[in-house]
């Protein structure tokens, strides 16, 4: 069987998981949330934007529809009420130095 990366794949593939654990640690506020980490966060934001989802219902949705390869990407599965509660109370800094520091790379 041929294996072929996903365009997800290349995407997150620029990202390094090292520094971007790093960032998050610099840029967390509030208590430390062992159960939902921010690539959680991220990735389900990813995911909804390439795909056009239009909500965060309609994220979760999509995610619960792919549970079994959520383990590849690193993620757990989430309700919209945590994916809301943590895109509100956590800052985006954490995205704005990530991206300047992956296009400094590039």
């Amino acid at each position: 069987m041929a294996y072929y990366n996903t365009i997800l794949n290349q995407i997150t593939a620029i990202i390094p998981r090292h520094e971007f654990d790093s960032l998050s640690e610099q840029h967390h506020s509030g208590q430390k949330s062992c159960s939902f980490n921010r690539w959680s966060q991220f990735m389900p934001m990813i995911i909804g934007q390439l795909s056009g989802r239009k909500s965060l219902r309609d994220i979760t949705d999509n995610l619960k529809a792919q549970h079994p390869k959520l383990y590849h990407l690193g993620i757990k599965r989430t309700s919209r009420a945590t994916l809301a509660r943590v895109n509100e109370k956590q800052p985006s800094s954490l995205y704005e130095s990530l991206f300047l520091s992956t296009s400094r790379q590039m």
